[in-house]
């Protein structure tokens, strides 16, 4: 590859300020018993303290020019396993906790990947600008598909310097909850927005009939589907809405609806 060593072309930036670094580790209070993941190890500085503080870890690297820090670090360490490919196409097995400092450029698809994942808790590097989007519960495709699934804490933001090679935008490091549906029993909302994000090639008058239908069934109630229908035409969404796939709504819609669901 003409580009294979530059790091820029996998858009990584490796976090070198010890201080956050150290910080980053203590976010995911690790146990001598937790089974981590970690995405994009790098050059494994990050993963020695890992490795050092938890039951098992497995790396799960894009990049093979980084292969030789991660032999070195399985030489160190025992419990130590890798999976090399892209994080958003390769298994990502059961674990405790996912700590991960992402290229910015994924975020989206790797949030949506983390909701068939079966993990407690996210420690993620994101860019500041999604941070405080779903931090301030905005009302966007990627912060709703968030805030549904999850409880999200920023811990800090980071400056570039912080880098090698420094990003363009400021950061920030955020933890992620799974919050377990039966939880959402009195979230309406939330509730609805989760069960449809999980089927968003469906068109959103069908989604929202069957979300709704699993909202009474939370509280032990039946809702036929003429009757969900007829709750959904009170709503007044503009039928051009309802026809489309909710995977295609944009981020205006997503606000409309939000704000129409009572």
């Amino acid at each position: 590859m003409e580009f294979e060593n530059d790091i820029n072309y996998l858009d990584q930036h490796f976090l070198i300020d010890r201080s956050i670094i150290n910080l980053f580790v203590d976010s995911a209070e690790l146990k001598p018993t937790d089974n981590v993941v970690e995405i994009g190890p790098g050059k494994c500085e990050i993963s020695d303290i890992i490795a050092k503080r938890s039951g098992h870890l497995t790396c799960i690297e894009i990049d093979r020019n980084l292969e030789h820090f991660i032999n070195v670090l399985k030489d160190k360490h025992d419990n130590v396993d890798v999976i090399y490919g892209n994080a958003l196409n390769v298994y990502i097995p059961p674990c405790d906790k996912i700590i991960s400092a992402l290229p910015y450029s994924i975020t989206e698809p790797f949030i949506e990947k983390l909701l068939r994942c079966d993990f407690n808790m996210c420690i993620l590097i994101v860019g500041k600008r999604f941070a405080d989007a779903v931090v301030n519960k905005s009302l966007t495709k990627l912060a709703l598909l968030s805030n549904s699934f999850f409880d999200v804490t920023k811990i800090m933001d980071i400056t570039p310097d912080a880098f090698d090679p420094s990003p363009r935008v400021m950061s920030s490091m955020i933890r992620l909850v799974k919050v377990p549906r039966e939880d959402l029993k009195f979230s309406f909302k939330r509730f609805i927005f989760r069960e449809m994000f999980f089927h968003r090639d469906r068109k959103l008058k069908n989604n929202l009939m069957e979300a709704l239908i699993e909202f009474a069934k939370l509280h032990d109630k039946k809702l036929t589907k003429k009757e969900s229908k007829s709750i959904i035409e009170e709503y007044e969404i503009p039928k051009e809405i309802l026809n489309k796939e909710m995977e295609n709504l944009s981020n205006e819609e997503y606000e409309l609806i939000y704000n129409i669901l009572k």
